[in-house]
């Protein structure tokens, strides 16, 4: 018996799956901001993943109540979907004979999923990274002084800027870790460094706005220059520019990493909810 009455429509084409998910975004901002961000990226540089693809839940009059998205080589994404919806997703795919290195979302839609997933196909599951999602409800305060100042990444700095990316997503990811150019992001000035000695010593850069929110990633200081302040000072600008601009301000940190966390909750971001990232073999 069918979990759910959804039905599934799956797209390659960033730019329709937007234009499907446009109510979602903005009802939802914070939970499709990944979804959002991608599909920006992809309309962007159409080669950046082989075959993506995105799924709309569709209720029974046709509107679109769930989204999820896959860019290989990264597992699944559930983005908007209550349990019985994403297993029904689940039951979907595992009928069309999908395979799938894994899900990540929402603990409890992504936990619903792996549960379907491991009924319907013969694998087995294991939890390899829990994130907290946190937003920042009013003007970040950096609460001590830090020697330096805020600017954007200027055009020459760009190699710097996608070294510093591939070292972020080589610490927070390992061997799966892939890190693209950001070459848009410095362009369209959402690449921050916090600049100390006439030498740039930390970065973080913020997607795009979609739905009133940006994301504010990338959070990285060489070994060398941590231990300063240098990450919370340029998290802090950043986001305190995103909010002039009038938008809201979101970061994912993992939560096995307290240093992370506690950096960030002192600026005044607060935990807004959890997603988990599950692994298939």
């Amino acid at each position: 018996m069918a979990l759910t009455s959804l039905t599934f429509q799956c797209t390659h084409d960033a730019a329709e799956a937007k234009t499907w998910f446009a109510r979602l975004i903005d009802d939802e901002p914070v939970l499709m901001s990944v979804i959002a961000s991608v599909a920006d990226s992809v309309i962007a540089d159409p080669g950046r993943y082989e075959e993506p693809r995105w799924w709309a839940g569709r209720d029974a009059s046709g509107r679109v109540i769930a989204g999820f998205m896959r860019t290989p080589p990264w597992p699944l994404h559930v983005a908007v979907a209550n349990p019985g919806q994403a297993a029904a997703l689940a039951e979907h795919l595992a009928h069309q004979g999908s395979s799938l290195p894994g899900v990540g979302g929402r603990r409890e839609p992504a936990e619903a999923f792996r549960d379907a997933w491991v009924r319907l196909s013969p694998v087995s599951a294991h939890t390899v990274m829990e994130v907290g999602v946190f937003g920042l409800p009013q003007r970040p305060r950096l609460p001590f002084d830090v020697p330096g100042s805020y600017r954007h990444a200027l055009p020459e700095e760009l190699g710097l800027a996608d070294q510093w990316a591939r070292d972020f997503a080589d610490a927070a990811h390992g061997a799966a870790g892939r890190a693209d150019s950001l070459r848009g992001h410095v362009e369209a000035g959402r690449v921050g460094f916090w600049v100390h000695g006439g030498q740039p010593v930390s970065m973080a850069y913020a997607s795009p706005n979609n739905g009133g929110v940006t994301r504010i990633s990338g959070v990285w200081t060489p070994p060398g220059q941590r231990g300063n302040g240098y990450a919370s000072a340029v998290v802090a600008a950043l986001s305190n520019e995103h909010m002039e601009a009038g938008e809201r301000c979101m970061l994912n940190t993992d939560l096995a990493n307290p240093t992370s966390n506690k950096i960030y909750q002192a600026l005044g971001y607060r935990r807004v909810g959890d997603n988990i990232t599950i692994e298939f073999s």
